[in-house]
């Protein structure tokens, strides 16, 4: 019979930990990488990742954070990434591995005095192998579901047939914006970054909002941690100003290009510098021969409030939808 052991994940094991997400797992991502979690400053979380064993070998990492919610010690997917929960080894996906992989790993949670636990697993749409067996798994050990929903589209058409799938009001706004002689351009520079965040949290000010990472917290992602995986867009008007940005996320193991920001001056009421941002960014995604573009999720609390405005929006490209699933035990 398999011994399964649960350990604490130690900062000496970093490289080995980075190195299973991204060459190993079925379902890893660089969100998922010590690399991309440690630009977080230790007291923010008080991290307890996990790695599990399966007769001595790496099969699986949990990235985590040691929670109170509603007064019980829960142990959540990190608070640090979108998503996270078990990243499994693609020897692990049958149903019975990985009941039995989560079983150990919630009892070794219960032994460590834990009382709830809270998984994000990575979406469908971003793991490299399917992931249903894992679902399954969850769904067997107890765990009660909510989903979050996302806007994705899928790139398997040339630009023109892309466009035309825009809702009549999107080539409306777009056409309005390209007599503007707007230009789109990568953001190369530390002002330049700077001056994206500032536009960001000008956006966010409306929703009573700031952004989840600080400029020098993007800076530090960009400069020296996924210099690979980040980049910014910007789009400027005839006199410079910087009208629209975009932060973006390459996810290499599916090839998928994802918005993880987008900001708009909400001055300009002349035309909608929104809509040749998106373009913008489409047309990026296209140049790099990616699979798909990610627009994000529409959602708030846990998927139970549909933000309407803001998946009207997206689904005004064209797109098509994907879940991300929260699995939450209450009682472990």
């Amino acid at each position: 019979m398999d011994t399964i052991t649960v350990k604490p994940y130690g900062e000496d094991q970093q490289e080995r930990w980075d190195s299973f997400v991204m060459e190993h797992a079925a379902n890893g991502t660089f969100l998922q990488t010590r690399r991309f979690l440690n630009y977080h400053p230790k007291e923010r979380f008080k991290d307890d990742s996990r790695m599990i064993y399966r007769n001595q070998e790496l099969v699986a990492v949990c990235p985590g954070a040691d929670c109170y919610v509603d007064g019980k010690r829960m142990f959540r997917s990190h608070p640090g990434s979108t998503f996270g929960g078990l990243v499994v080894s693609d020897t692990q996906l049958r149903a019975p591995k990985l009941v039995e992989l989560l079983s150990a790993f919630d009892d070794q949670l219960t032994a460590d005095g834990y009382e709830a636990a809270e998984l994000k697993p990575t979406p469908d749409f971003f793991c490299r192998m399917p992931d249903e067996a894992m679902q399954y798994a969850l769904f067997h050990e107890g765990y009660g579901e909510e989903m979050e929903i996302a806007c994705v589209l899928p790139l398997t058409k040339p630009y023109d047939e892309l466009r035309s799938s825009f809702s009549y009001n999107k080539r409306y706004d777009l056409k309005r914006a390209e007599k503007q002689s707007l230009t789109a351009a990568p953001l190369h520079t530390e002002a330049e970054i700077r001056e994206f965040h500032a536009l960001l949290c000008l956006n966010l000010q409306k929703f009573n909002a700031t952004p989840v990472h600080t400029a020098e917290e993007l800076l530090d992602l960009w400069q020296n941690r996924i210099q690979n995986e980040i980049s910014f867009l910007g789009v400027r008007d005839t006199t410079g100003a910087l009208v629209a940005a975009a932060c973006l996320f390459y996810f290499q193991q599916v090839n998928v290009l994802h918005t993880q920001y987008l900001a708009t001056d909400t001055g300009v009421t002349a035309y909608a510098p929104s809509s040749f941002l998106y373009d913008a960014v489409l047309r990026e995604a296209l140049r790099r021969g990616c699979a798909a573009l990610s627009l994000g999720t529409c959602t708030h609390d846990h998927g139970h409030e549909l933000n309407l405005g803001l998946i009207l929006n997206k689904e005004g490209y064209g797109t098509l939808h994907s879940l991300n699933r929260i699995f939450t035990k209450n009682s472990l």
